[in-house]
């Protein structure tokens, strides 16, 4: 019997120890934090992501963006890595339950604050990345929230109210982006 709940024990902590499972949680920001917390604000296409260890042990992702554009600080090259906690290495994983990722070929509007210092360097989480996508029928590039919900004020603490089907109301990537360029310049947003 002994051997058999020994046995039992060395097969759980196997499978425990083959992935991990944190949770992370972020502070609700609003569109006024989200422009003066971020020391970094780009606009650009995921374009590949590298799961790796780090010299601490630590599974991080690397998420690389091409096609950029700077709306707030500097880039150094035409690409940009954000390296997050979480991914798998060979039969290894490291969930983080909250934490965000990038989807290949989605262009992205990020608040960046802390990339490669801290575990999860954007602003606020999900509330700190947008996507950009062009409305077919009028040719306009507009601004969803991070799970695809179309954008039609600033973000505020408060849920975005649904939108019908007149893409008209969806804030365009230009307003956005102005927006935020005169929130940094102190000349307001709203």
């Amino acid at each position: 019997m002994w051997k058999s709940i020994a046995l039992l024990l060395v097969f759980v902590c196997g499978v425990v120890g083959a992935g991990s499972v944190v949770a992370v949680s972020f502070e609700a920001r609003d569109f006024d934090a989200l422009a003066s917390e971020a020391d970094q604000i780009i606009i650009g296409t995921a374009a590949a992501s590298n799961s790796r260890r780090t010299g601490a042990r630590e599974i991080v992702t690397d998420y690389r963006f091409d096609d950029l554009q700077t709306v707030k600080g500097n880039l150094a090259s035409d690409s940009l890595t954000l390296t997050m906690l979480g991914g798998s290495v060979g039969a290894e994983t490291l969930t983080v339950a909250g934490a965000p990722t990038f989807q290949r070929g989605i262009r992205y509007l990020v608040f960046i604050s802390g990339n490669g210092s801290v575990m999860f360097p954007l602003v606020g989480g999900t509330q700190g990345i947008f996507q950009i996508r062009r409305d077919a029928p009028s040719g306009v590039s507009r601004v969803h929230d991070y799970t695809g919900r179309p954008l039609t004020r600033l973000p505020t603490r408060a849920p975005m109210a649904e939108v019908g089907s007149d893409m008209s109301d969806v804030m365009s990537e230009a307003a956005f982006v102005d927006a935020i360029r005169r929130k940094i310049s102190g000349r307001g947003a709203r």
